[in-house]
């Protein structure tokens, strides 16, 4: 699993544009996953404007329509298990997706650096299984969110 954006880095004005940046997800000659979630977290950022979902909004593309859709974002300082999680897609041997998100800060959200961190869940682990099987990968971006 590979997380890029333009620079390497997701630079954010409070009340200002959306940047985009892609998740992309190769499968090996293993296994194939019954259930693979692409799950985004970030820690909260203390100070001016605090808020619980950090000021921040993240959009999927729908690769179906073209839309742009809400998308949950994590705002927490632990991990979320992975049999918690309530879907995920099939992901055959050999195969591979990109999905496509941006993410945009409110004016009235907290100004800082915080990390962007994306791990990729298997949602059909049992419920017993290592970190390491419940997420196989783990990809972060560097998050920074300036006054406008």
């Amino acid at each position: 699993m590979i997380a890029s954006t333009e620079g390497g880095r997701i630079t954010l004005t409070r009340g200002g544009v959306a940047q985009e940046f892609t998740v992309s997800v190769r499968n090996g000659n293993t296994r194939a996953y019954a259930g693979l979630h692409v799950a985004l977290q970030t820690e909260m950022m203390v100070g001016e404007g605090s808020s619980p979902t950090n000021g921040l909004v993240l959009e999927r593309r729908d690769p179906a329509t073209g839309a742009w859709r809400r998308a949950d974002l994590r705002v927490a300082n632990d991990v979320y298990p992975h049999y918690l999680y309530p879907d995920g897609t099939p992901l055959a041997r050999n195969a591979s997706r990109v999905d496509r998100y941006r993410l945009s800060a409110t004016n009235a959200g907290p100004t800082g650096s915080t990390s962007l961190l994306i791990r990729l869940v298997d949602t059909s682990a049992p419920q017993a299984a290592s970190a390491d099987e419940a997420a196989p990968r783990h990809a972060s971006l560097p998050v920074s969110v300036t006054r406008g």
